[in-house]
């Protein structure tokens, strides 16, 4: 099939940023990822993005990627507290205190959304816990440690703290757009516990699931 006739997911990766100071695990793994996904005989392009860490980047690169009318839109980030592979339901708009790489601060910590006004949270109109179930079935063999004696975490899991940085700016961005079509996830450092190419299948397998629910909403 010609590129020009498949669909577009974009998935997107973050640079580096204070704490990941010299390299994002969020856009080692999407760096990873195939350039094509086949679901159910419809062919999908995989355009990988990188976003720099600054509010102003955020606001250029959602207003692209939506120009574009994707299918699906997957945002990733790095969260140095995740010990899997973190679904994020929500996204807020009342939090965002911290400066960005450039220094640049969003005034009063909120923004104007130009489908939601000032709403203060927004729902991902996908099944999250479906995809976590699902996800975590198909990469049994992904498990993370934990303490002795409790039960390791699957590949993934479902979280409601997208954060109050660009992770969870990039995220209200999209679902304002389109929340039946947005997603953001956060992974965890390299090597803490997977590695990237492993972050990656796990993603990979993420970005499979909503194409799924997406397609059967078509």
């Amino acid at each position: 099939m010609a590129s020009s006739d498949r669909k577009l997911i974009v998935v997107s990766g973050f640079g580096p940023f204070t704490g990941h100071d010299t390299i994002n695990a969020s856009w080692e793994a999407v760096k990873l990822l195939p350039e094509v996904l086949s679901y159910n005989g419809t062919e999908y392009d995989i355009e990988k993005r990188l976003v720099q860490v600054e509010y102003g980047a955020v606001d250029e690169a959602v207003t692209e990627i939506w120009k574009r009318q994707p299918d699906l839109v997957i945002h990733v980030g790095v969260s140095g507290v995740a010990k899997c592979v973190y679904i994020e339901k929500l996204a807020y708009n009342h939090k965002f205190r911290r400066p960005d790489n450039s220094g640049q601060y969003l005034p009063n910590g909120s923004c104007e959304l130009p489908h939601n006004g000032h709403a203060n949270v927004l729902k991902c109109g996908l099944d999250v816990d479906k995809i976590v179930a699902a996800v975590n079935e198909e990469c049994d063999g992904c498990v993370a440690p934990t303490n002795d004696n409790i039960k390791p975490l699957g590949a993934t899991k479902v979280s409601k703290n997208v954060g109050d940085f660009l992770c969870g700016y990039i995220y209200l961005k999209s679902l304002d757009v389109d929340k039946k079509r947005s997603l953001f996830v956060h992974v965890p450092p390299i090597d803490k516990p997977f590695s990237t190419e492993k972050t990656a299948e796990i993603v990979f397998a993420v970005v499979e699931q909503c194409v799924q629910q997406v397609a059967a909403c078509v």
